[in-house]
């Protein structure tokens, strides 16, 4: 868990609601602190994350479209389902991008877990998405199909291909053992490749600790891509703290406000403030000068001038 230097804002990982449960802290980042804000990664394998391409689809029927891929997917009605995606490019009716879908329960039990414990979720995302964002973030501007497969995460292997910024290909290998990964991977590059008309890489990535990783580089060398690196190339708390992801994905857009979001709410909401200050300092000054005029008004006569004044009246109608 990491904690950001305002005291209020966490980045979590977690794999259960239960284990979140653990993670949180109980008490007030700061006593000051009027709310805690979250920004969690799951690495839940209820939770799905996939590319898609849609052929002769108009902009108000993608996201339709797309709950009828998760329902095939998740084996649920569609009021049980919750679903988040994010075009990449859209021409001409063909349309590209990444969507998450997830049973609605599952997304309510980290809801439940995080108000339990009074935290305000800022947002939600698979933790897939946080890594491929991350790396997305360090490689801006690259050009050309690069490939990433990320060991970050225990006996799980993020495996990604990306076209100029925009995601062709996306899967998350679990294995159990060291003697696995080699296939596992080769097997993977063959699917993306395969998916594909460009059946090479520009620029393949291994990032974290990769087992036998001399071995495996050279005969991705020979086979794939004669560029292969190996380092650190994703960090998903890094991820979660940031306001321009590039990767936009959140299950919990449509329920809660983002930290860009909430400062320019902010923002408005000192300017409405300020504004109202002035109109009733405005207000004020209007009120004081009204009050000096009728104190004047009533300086200027005696209280005995009022009946000769209506005796004066009456003479003048007599006439």
């Amino acid at each position: 868990m990491t904690k950001e230097k305002t005291e209020i804002l966490y980045t979590l990982q977690s794999s259960s609601a239960d284990e979140l449960k653990t993670a949180l802290p109980a008490g007030l980042a700061s006593p000051k602190a009027s709310a805690r804000f979250v920004a969690l990664a799951l690495n839940d394998s209820r939770v799905h994350v996939c590319p898609f391409r849609l052929n002769d689809v108009e902009k108000k029927e993608i996201k339709d479209q797309l709950m009828l891929h998760a329902v095939e997917l998740l084996s649920l009605p569609l009021d049980s389902i919750g679903l988040d995606y994010q075009v990449f490019e859209s021409v001409e009716g063909r349309v590209r991008g990444i969507f998450t879908c997830f049973p609605k329960d599952v997304l309510r039990e980290y809801l439940s877990a995080l108000d339990e414990k009074g935290y305000v979720p800022i947002k939600i995302v698979p933790a897939i998405v946080a890594s491929m964002d991350s790396f997305l973030q360090k490689n801006k501007g690259q050009k050309g199909r690069l490939c990433l497969i990320d060991f970050s995460k225990a006996n799980v292997i993020y495996f990604a291909v990306f076209s100029n910024g925009h995601c062709d290909f996306l899967r998350e290998v679990p294995y159990e053992s060291a003697g696995e990964i080699e296939h596992e991977v080769l097997q993977s590059l063959r699917c993306a490749c395969a998916a594909s008309s460009v059946k090479k890489f520009d620029r393949i990535y291994f990032s974290g600790n990769v087992p036998n990783a001399v071995r495996l580089m050279e005969k991705i060398e020979k086979l794939f891509c004669g560029d292969v690196t190996q380092g650190s190339f994703t960090d998903v708390n890094t991820s979660l703290r940031a306001t321009d992801n590039v990767l936009s994905l959140n299950l919990v857009k449509d329920r809660t406000f983002s930290i860009k979001q909430r400062e320019v709410i902010a923002q408005a909401t000192r300017a409405v403030l300020s504004l109202c200050c002035a109109m009733a300092i405005v207000l004020s000054v209007k009120i004081f000068t009204t009050e000096l005029k009728i104190r004047d008004l009533r300086s200027s006569y005696q209280t005995a001038d009022y009946p000769r004044a209506v005796e004066l009246e009456r003479r003048l109608k007599a006439k």
